[in-house]
């Protein structure tokens, strides 16, 4: 089945069911689920620092190799994004995974000046302006929201922007399966 594809099972899946957290069929119905991750390496947007005072680094894909990573893909422009915002500064504190951003369809410039402003939820953060990563899990509008296993597989993903229904029926979960599950050999 291709990526595009959508598994027969899926067809009726309602967004409603997603939203209720039916998470064994969202996992199922991902088209990004069980993609493995590409190796990435992308720049961090300059100018930006963590809270502990050190630039804020790039994205890695080898750095999520052992560990749950949240990916977020998101733009400055995007409403959704924002809208979504502080529900990541919220699960930034969560010690079960590392969350990390990847400007989609956005520039860097607006993107730092986005991030001063709102604040930074990200442990790293990149502009993605060639697709290295967004293209190879089929995204393609903001935002969207993956689970990464420690394995460097996608175990969910959450398109549209987070809520409480989402994180708790569908982000949760799946970091939970994933920090089960075991680490690349």
């Amino acid at each position: 089945m291709g990526m595009n594809a959508t598994p027969p099972a899926c067809k009726n899946l309602s967004r409603r069911a997603v939203l209720i957290g039916v998470t064994g069929l969202v996992a199922g119905c991902n088209d990004a689920a069980a993609t493995a991750l590409p190796v990435v390496s992308l720049p961090p947007i300059k100018g930006l620092r963590l809270n502990s005072g050190w630039d804020l680094p790039g994205v890695e894909t080898r750095a999520f190799a052992g560990r749950v990573t949240v990916l977020n893909v998101w733009a400055s422009w995007c409403g959704y994004c924002r809208a979504e915002h502080a529900l990541l500064k919220q699960l930034a504190g969560d010690p079960r995974y590392v969350l990390v951003g990847i400007v989609h369809n956005d520039n860097e410039d607006s993107a730092r000046a986005y991030l001063r402003q709102a604040g930074n939820p990200f442990a790293a953060a990149s502009v993605d302006d060639r697709q290295a990563l967004t293209r190879p899990l089929g995204q393609r509008g903001v935002p969207a929201t993956y689970v990464i296993g420690r394995d460097l597989k996608v175990v969910a993903k959450i398109p549209g922007q987070l809520s409480d229904a989402s994180v708790n029926g569908i982000l949760r979960p799946a970091v939970d399966r994933a920090r089960m599950a075991p680490a690349v050999g």
